[in-house]
C-alpha cells in the first residue's frame, strides 16, 4: 500500500526554497556592505548599511515573518 508523501514533499521543497531565500539575502546583504565600503558620500554608506540591516533582518527573520512581508501584512523589522 502506497503512502502520499505530498505533504513531506511539499515541506523538503519549502525548506529548500526557504534556504535559498536566506542566502540570497544574506548575499544581498554582503553586496550592500560592499558597497557602502566603497563609497566616498556618507549619504550612500547610510542608506547601504540601512539596506544591509534590512535584509540581514529579513534573512534571519524565518519564514512565516517572510510570508507574512510578502503578502504585505507587515515590515521587517529593523535594529
Amino acid at each position: 500500500m502506497m503512502i502520499d508523501c505530498g505533504i513531506e514533499r511539499y515541506a523538503v521543497f519549502e525548506s529548500e526554497q526557504f534556504r535559498k531565500q536566506v542566502l540570497e539575502c544574506l548575499r544581498l546583504e554582503s553586496d550592500c556592505m560592499q558597497l557602502a565600503a566603497d563609497s566616498q558620500s556618507p549619504k550612500l554608506q547610510s542608506h547601504f548599511i540601512r539596506m544591509a540591516r534590512a535584509w540581514f533582518t529579513l534573512a534571519v527573520s524565518g519564514p512565516r515573518a517572510r510570508a507574512g512581508h510578502e503578502r504585505g501584512q507587515g515590515k521587517p523589522q529593523t535594529t
